[in-house]
């Protein structure tokens, strides 16, 4: 028969110390307990307690620092509704609340040599977790240098878009790849005033030596009529014979080469060039003011594809280009987010560089008196299992005996019976013979 002791029993045993029992409510005690922390083991140590309390007050500070983080990304930067943002950033800290306290809770009572390599992925943890809790509040801290940087990179890249068109358009620069800035124009087409220009131009310099002869003849000819003295000229002003002579001759070089129907032609090819210059000119003013409009569109375009409030990644992105710009705001970011995530890994870098303490000592020789009395109690109820069954093997064992051993006695009686029957029969087969014998002499 196993005796049960009673562990109550044990701990009133006469001459068995027991620790004086500390409150097991109120804030020290919850805290305590959100990372996994013992009290009937704290009992024995009592000195650990403030410790312990704080370390939980560190996992409750960053759930909030992880709380108000996400409400700040969701609220300001995603543009999430009051409940979303509340409810998310709720939720998050208690993520990052249980995260912490198993963090904290599966490294008590670890010792020994390894002790270090079972801290470690804890560390890594932390880090993590400390860099997603720090950036949105690094974010919201350099708010206004952020958005100014935001804001002048949109103004920049809009301007360099801007450029990039008008080195294409109206007329594209020479070595510029226009294949990604075209736009959706027709060039106005310079080729009819280009030809009435070329006709304009060789009918001009056809009628002109005709043109200048004719200049000359009625220069002649005024001169003549007005009595101007020279080489050739009568001297007498008036209509008379010389001056008739001149204009009878200027008449017939007209008519001979046509000179009024030419000069209509004439005057009708530089009409005709002049409706297709101010065409030309009012097209290219057309099309001048659409390719701007057309710009303007594609930037207009290309700015509402950035969000009014910028995204996370956009501030991000804005806050990698101030630290490379300015050496004062790179160091701000690095010791700020450094605080927030050194907060998230104090308790277990705390652990990982000093000493286990005594109530990492005593859970541990606690935890390992429970596996030694587990193991005990595994062997011994192995050992009365297997002791069971052995004897029950022992008496099936034996039974089997005991049933083989009647069968063996029964079929040897068996066989005895026949044998003796056996025995019985050959005695009466030789008594007839016998008997047949003895009563056949006479015949003999």
């Amino acid at each position: 028969m196993t005796a049960v002791i009673d562990r109550e029993q044990v701990t009133r045993a006469p001459g068995r110390h027991r620790p004086p029992f500390s409150r097991r409510h109120g804030i020290g005690p919850a805290l305590r307990g959100l990372i996994g922390v013992r009290e009937d083991v704290l009992d024995w140590v009592p000195e650990e307690g403030p410790r312990l309390t704080r370390t939980g007050a560190i996992v409750v500070c960053t759930a909030v620092l992880a709380a108000v983080s996400l409400w700040i990304a969701l609220s300001q930067f995603v543009q999430a509704g009051l409940v979303a943002s509340i409810a998310g950033a709720a939720l998050w800290g208690v993520v990052i609340c249980v995260i912490d306290s198993w963090l904290i809770a599966s490294s008590h009572g670890v010792i020994g040599p390894g002790r270090v390599y079972r801290l470690l992925p804890r560390l890594l943890i932390a880090l993590v977790l400390g860099f997603l809790i720090s950036e949105p509040l690094t974010l919201k801290v350099f708010e206004s240098a952020v958005t100014t940087q935001i804001a002048a990179g949109k103004l920049a890249d809009e301007r360099a878009l801007r450029d990039a068109y008008r080195n294409c358009h109206p007329e594209p620069t020479p070595g510029v790849d226009c294949r990604s800035y075209q736009l959706n124009l027709v060039h106005p087409d310079r080729r009819p005033l280009d030809r009435a220009i070329a006709d304009l131009d060789a009918f001009t310099k056809q009628v002109n030596p005709l043109l200048e002869k004719e200049m000359r003849g009625h220069e002649e000819w005024s001169k003549e009529c007005r009595g101007d003295t020279g080489k050739g000229m009568s001297g007498i002003p008036g209509e008379g014979k010389r001056c008739g002579v001149r204009d009878k001759h200027l008449r017939s070089f007209r008519a001979e080469f046509g000179l009024d129907a030419k000069k209509r032609e004439l005057a009708t090819l530089r009409t005709t060039v002049r409706k297709l210059t101010k065409k030309f000119n009012a097209d290219t003013a057309a099309y001048h003011r659409d390719v701007q409009q057309q710009i303007d569109l594609r930037l207009a375009a290309e700015r509402a594809k950035h969000a009014a409030i910028p995204g996370v990644l956009e501030r991000f992105e804005a806050l990698k280009a101030l630290a490379a710009l300015s050496w004062t705001v790179w160091w701000a970011h690095l010791l700020l987010a450094g605080m927030l995530i050194l907060i998230d890994c104090l308790p277990v870098l705390s652990k990982l560089l000093s000493k286990p303490g005594a109530y990492d000592r005593r859970l541990a020789a606690q935890l390992a008196g429970r596996e030694r009395s587990h193991e005990n109690d595994l062997r011994l109820n192995e050992r009365l299992r297997t002791g069971e069954q052995e004897a029950r093997l022992h008496r099936e064992e034996t039974r089997i005996k005991l049933l083989v051993a009647q069968e063996e006695h029964t079929a040897r009686l068996a066989g005895a019976a026949q044998e003796a029957e056996r025995r019985q029969r050959m005695d009466e087969l030789i008594a007839q013979v016998k008997a047949a014998r003895t009563g056949s002499p006479g015949r003999a």
